[in-house]
């Protein structure tokens, strides 16, 4: 039940959905300052669409990173910060990412309410991009419904959408229009990470999942598709997005840790690299193959061909709206992806 909309658009009503808060200043609540490379682009993507002259202050993990990053006042996500930092703004944005679905976290659950006492107390409030999946509790989907309805919402994919029930903008995920570094800085981090630059490059994404099983594919089609790709005269490193494992997984789990358990010599590009640096790094490879959302979601936006794994609603969510392929013979996909590169 979303609104279809092309990349023009769905930035034209980005920007209309910021502008019309109206607001001088602005609390941001997202989940930022955590180390995720992909939830910094979705900030990066707001911040750069703000009107000028709006003040900003990110509620946020780690203020310090986040101001470093994006060179904006933040303010720890603690309930006497947050309850500061609504008396001192005119208006809440929420930015979006897989924020809402089965298994939230108490803050995520309980934020939904917090927004609506918000509204009530006088503050413009608005959802921008957000993910909305199945298994999102009752009480919560209800409340996003209500925003929906009254034209407070954004998301980003279509499965959000159907998951609201009401006919809501799809803007995308922010990261697709997120403006990236030029090529020279990209290659100059690559170089740094001692990826050659002389031969088509293909990126690997990692990320840990909780099911054993799932993991061991992974491992096993990413060295199947280094070592095809290396056969044809190709490169491979790895691009760590995060800094720490999700679901709760320890750090032996992180990206880096697990491009290095594949023990195929690859080398390893981030994590903290800035996002659109992150997204160049992306657009400087000819091939990108993953797991990590907002590893495809960099490659759809810079035109790099990409395939995924299709195990978390937001992966599927986007590979069916974007076209990426749903990795099936890691083999077949090298040959027709590398057939395709320059010479």
């Amino acid at each position: 039940m979303g609104i279809g909309t092309g990349d023009q658009t769905s930035a034209a009503t980005i920007r209309a959905q910021l502008s019309g808060l109206g607001a001088r200043r602005v609390l941001v609540v997202g989940n930022f300052g955590n180390g995720n490379t992909g939830d910094e682009a979705l900030l990066a993507r707001a911040l750069g669409e703000l009107p000028v002259g709006t003040e900003v202050s990110v509620l946020s993990r780690n203020p310090r990173l986040v101001e470093w990053t994006h060179v904006v006042p933040a303010r720890p996500m603690t309930a006497l910060s947050f309850a500061a930092g609504l008396r001192w703004c005119d208006a809440v944005l929420v930015i979006g990412g897989g924020m809402f679905g089965a298994g939230l976290p108490p803050l995520v659950r309980l934020l939904p309410r917090v927004i609506d006492a918000a509204e009530a107390a006088g503050r413009a409030t608005t959802y921008l991009a957000i993910g909305v999946y199945p298994g999102t509790p009752a009480r919560v989907l209800g409340r996003l419904r209500a925003a929906a309805l009254g034209g407070r919402v954004t998301v980003r994919d279509a499965l959000s959408a159907r998951t609201l029930g009401v006919n809501v903008p799809d803007v995308g995920d922010l990261a697709l229009g997120l403006r990236p570094e030029p090529a020279e800085p990209a290659e100059q981090t690559l170089a740094a990470a001692g990826v050659p630059l002389d031969a088509p490059l293909l990126l690997l994404s990692l990320k840990a999942l909780p099911d054993a099983e799932r993991m061991a594919e992974l491992r096993d089609t990413c060295v199947l598709a280094t070592r095809a790709w290396r056969d044809r005269g190709g490169t491979v490193a790895a691009l760590a997005l995060s800094t720490h494992a999700d679901y709760g997984l320890g750090l032996t789990h992180r990206d880096a840790a697990l491009a290095a358990d594949l023990g195929i010599g690859l080398p390893v590009v981030g994590p903290q690299l800035p996002p659109a640096l992150a997204k160049a790094v992306v657009g400087r490879a000819a091939g990108m193959l993953g797991l990590r959302l907002h590893a495809l979601v960099f490659a759809v936006g810079m035109g790099v061909p990409c395939a995924g794994f299709d195990w978390e609603e937001k992966s599927r969510a986007f590979l069916a709206e974007r076209g990426g392929t749903v990795l099936g013979s890691a083999a077949e996909w090298v040959d027709t992806t590398f057939a395709g590169v320059p010479a």
